[in-house]
């Protein structure tokens, strides 16, 4: 499905195997060239010839001879081969033909020259420090509405497909020469409202594995939810989120905050970094409730922040321009050893970004910086934690849930069919709610203050509960030390009032 071959060398008899087929005929196809070992089979380059000089270059995913006598293995197989041809969406790889000859099963699907999430972010970081936001921010958009197609797409008979990936990572998510976003290898993917793993099982890439994953919980959409949030942490910092060998990643996964990304990048936008922390909430009834519903704050984000980069061309742009001979000339040793940690989730990545001193970086007092900062001295006041402020999920209209219109050209909604794209309400700005918070937040902290003095004699209880009777912005108007003279004048005045209302009725 690439242009490049994956990582992982075959064994000799895998070898063996490979060289046999090559340039042999499989079913209508001529297999050209191996692009690359899987777990349970060979990738290989072929090429479909057909009368009037017709040729069309694909993949066959070739199931390995020595899984051929394993009928699990083969079930687990062809059930790819069946949900992947599910699949109508310009953001998930296409499947073309399922079959078997001479005792070897194979699929064919869409050759998509190109190369993984994982190679453009490594080389991002090795010409400059990461993936732009911009960028970043795309991708994510077009993995999202993927998602969107998975679990909340339709078949012709208007049934939601309930397909859960279970292997959302950089290297399923391929970036072609022509920009476009895709999904692939659905090996692991299973369909249901809630997909029950086996006892004990964890498939799939750990570090990119949700807590319920970890847990052997049952899962649903959600979980893909947050191994995008994962994916979008990484590519939009250049570093590693779930990192340490396999135990450790997966105990951090379940147990471990993520710091926010403004520990790392003090410009990072704010109102993104509360999109990405919602993904990557421990609980699933605490993320996005649905791919659809992430896929609309992440377009409305860039509506709004004006990025530049919105469509397919501008990213196979981007692609160019980072994989060309003046960005080669960019690249140092030291960009270099970034990358490989990246890649490696080396423990020792966090080493550039320690440094950073927010303090000492502030930026303008707008309501995003401002809100930045709120983040991260919530953070420090729960010793490492995530932040406190979790904003209201923005309301959604009943009915329906309708695919999201996709950004590339020759678009396609969740069924299918052809329609107008319609362009998508922004969703309302995250930032009212984390301010009212932030609001609350203070208030309850003068009064915990005005307790304090309370009690150590500087202030008197009657004047706090008075207090509370009184406007709240008017209250906040004045200096604190006048505050209990002004209790005491309004109750003098009341109590006068009551006397003269007493003396000319009682009398």
């Amino acid at each position: 499905m690439i242009g490049s071959r994956k990582s992982g060398a075959p064994s000799a008899d895998s070898m063996s195997s490979i060289n046999d087929l090559i340039g042999k005929q499989l079913g209508r196809y001529r297999i050209v060239e191996h692009l690359a070992t899987g777990g349970m089979a060979e990738i290989f380059l072929a090429r479909q010839e057909a009368e009037g000089g017709f040729k069309k270059e694909l993949v066959l995913k070739v199931l390995k001879s020595s899984w051929e006598e394993n009928s699990a293995v083969v079930d687990l197989f062809m059930g790819e081969a069946r949900i992947a041809a599910l699949m109508n969406h310009p953001n998930i790889v296409d499947v073309y033909d399922v079959a078997s000859e001479n005792g070897r099963h194979f699929i064919a699907m869409e050759h998509i020259p190109g190369k993984t999430l994982t190679e453009v972010a490594k080389r991002a970081i090795q010409v400059t420090k990461s993936i732009p936001i911009e960028v970043g921010i795309f991708i994510g958009a077009e993995i999202a509405g993927a998602l969107a197609h998975l679990y909340e797409g339709t078949d012709r008979n208007g049934q939601p497909f309930h397909v859960v990936h279970r292997d959302i990572s950089p290297t399923n998510v391929l970036i072609s020469t022509a920009g476009q976003v895709k999904l692939i290898d659905f090996g692991i993917a299973r369909q249901g409202v809630a997909v029950i793993e086996a006892s004990g099982a964890r498939p799939g890439k750990v570090t990119y594995m949700s807590p319920e994953q970890v847990k052997g919980t049952p899962i649903d959409g959600r979980s893909d939810i947050f191994c995008l949030g994962t994916i979008l942490y990484e590519i939009t910092l250049g570093r590693r989120l779930w990192r340490g060998p396999r135990d450790v990643a997966a105990k951090r996964i379940v147990e471990e905050r993520p710091k926010p990304p403004t520990y790392v990048r003090h410009d990072y936008p704010a109102e993104l970094e509360l999109i990405v922390l919602r993904t990557l909430e421990k609980r699933p009834e605490d993320r996005y409730q649905s791919p659809t519903e992430l896929y609309h704050d992440l377009q409305s984000f860039m509506e709004r922040s004006s990025t530049h980069l919105r469509n397919n061309f501008q990213m196979a742009d981007y692609a160019a321009k980072i994989y060309s001979e003046e960005a080669e000339s960019l690249i140092s040793e030291a960009g270099r050893e970034r990358a490989d940690a990246f890649v490696e989730g080396n423990e020792s990545a966090e080493a550039d970004y320690e440094n950073l001193d927010f303090d000492r970086q502030q930026v303008a007092d707008g309501p995003g910086a401002v809100l930045a900062r709120a983040l991260r001295s919530a953070t420090v006041r729960q010793a490492g934690g995530v932040p406190t402020l979790q904003p209201e999920p923005p309301e959604v209209a009943a009915g329906p849930v309708v695919p999201p219109p996709m950004a590339s050209s020759g678009e396609r909604p969740a069924g299918g069919k052809s329609q107008p794209r319609e362009r998508p309400e922004p969703a309302p700005s995250l930032l009212p709610a984390a301010k009212a918070e932030l609001k609350a937040e203070a208030k309850a902290a003068d009064k915990e203050r005005d307790e304090r003095e309370c009690v150590a004699g500087t202030s008197s209880k009657p004047s706090a509960e008075a207090a509370e009777s009184l406007d709240g912005d008017a209250m906040d108007n004045l200096p604190r030390r006048w505050r209990p003279v002004v209790v005491v004048g309004i109750l003098l005045v009341a109590a006068v009032a009551l006397g003269a209302l007493w003396a000319l009725y009682g009398s």
